[in-house]
C-alpha cells in the first residue's frame, strides 16, 4: 500500500502507515477503492494493542460512515468532505459504540444526517443516555445507495448488527462480532478472527449460533476491533474465520501473542 500523507486529529500531519496498528494515533486509509479506514484505539483496545476501526463506505461523491463516534477522526471526515464526498448516514453496530463516543451529537449536527442504531439497542439506557434520535437501519433508504445488507446478528449486544454486499466477492463489515487480531499477533504472522471477549458480550452463545449458520460467500471482513482481512481467497478467510464457531468462548488475553 502506498504511503500517503493526510491531516491527523489536532492538526498533526501522520504519514500513513499499515492498516490496523493498534495504535492510539489516528489513521487514515484508503483499503479498496471504495472503502476507507478511519482508525486510532479506543482506551480498552490501546491497552491490547488492537486497532478500533470505523469506515467510510463511497458511490460516486458519497459516503455511509460506520461507527464514526470519536472526535479524533473528525479532521479525516474534514478531508473527505473537502475531496467532496458528503455523508449520507452514520451506521452503529451496536450500543457499546454510542457509549464509547464524544462526536456522534456533533457529526448528526454538522452534517443533518440520521444516525442508524438497531431498536433493540436504541432502547438500552447506554443509547438512551446520548440522548440523540436513532432510526432503524433494517431496510432504511440511506444504504440502498451502496448495496449493502443489514443483517440483525444478536450476541454481543441483542441489536447487534452486520453489514453485508455480495459485491467483489462479499464485503462483510462485522462490527465486534468478530474481532481481528491484535497488531502484536499480526506481526507475529497470526491470522485469525474471533468472537470478542465474552466478558464484553450479552450472549456468547448465542453469537456463536449465528456464526455457525452464516453462509454468505466472502472475500472481505472488516470488523470494529483488530486486524481486517480484504480481497482474501475463499481458502484463506474459511481458515482465519474458523474460530468463530469455536466452541470456547474468547477472552482478553486471546488477544496476546
Amino acid at each position: 500500500m502506498r504511503s500517503s500523507a493526510v491531516t491527523g486529529a489536532r492538526g498533526v500531519v501522520a504519514k500513513m502507515s499499515k492498516p490496523f496498528r493498534g495504535s492510539n494515533q489516528p489513521q487514515m486509509a484508503r483499503l479498496r477503492s471504495d472503502i476507507v479506514l478511519m482508525e486510532h484505539s479506543d482506551p480498552g483496545a490501546e491497552r491490547m494493542h488492537i486497532s478500533t476501526n470505523t469506515y467510510a463506505l463511497l458511490k460516486g461523491k458519497l459516503m455511509l460512515l460506520v461507527d464514526v463516534n470519536s472526535s479524533p477522526l473528525l479532521p479525516f471526515l474534514e478531508q473527505l468532505s473537502y475531496d467532496k464526498f458528503s455523508p449520507t448516514a452514520i451506521v452503529i453496530t451496536h450500543r457499546h459504540v454510542v457509549g464509547s463516543g464524544d462526536a456522534l451529537g456533533d457529526l448528526k449536527n454538522e452534517f443533518k444526517i440520521p444516525i442508524l442504531l438497531h431498536p433493540n439497542d436504541a432502547k438500552h439506557e447506554q443509547a438512551m443516555a446520548a440522548g440523540l434520535r436513532f432510526e432503524n437501519p433494517l431496510g432504511h433508504k440511506a444504504l440502498d445507495e451502496f448495496g449493502f445488507e443489514v443483517l440483525l446478528f444478536p450476541g454481543q449486544t441483542v441489536g447487534s448488527i452486520m453489514l453485508y454486499s455480495p459485491n467483489s466477492g462479499g464485503v462483510l463489515l462485522s462490527g465486534d462480532s468478530a474481532c481481528g487480531t491484535s497488531a502484536d499477533q499480526e506481526k507475529a504472522s497470526i491470522e485469525r478472527l474471533v468472537r470478542p471477549p465474552i466478558e464484553t458480550s450479552e450472549d456468547d452463545a448465542e453469537l456463536r449460533r449465528h456464526w455457525l449458520a452464516f453462509s454468505r460467500p466472502l472475500s472481505t471482513v472488516l470488523p470494529l476491533h483488530g486486524t481486517g482481512y480484504f480481497d482474501r481467497k475463499k481458502l484463506d478467510l474459511d481458515s482465519i474465520m474458523r474460530p468463530l464457531v469455536r466452541a470456547e468462548p474468547s477472552h482478553w488475553h486471546d488477544f496476546q501473542q
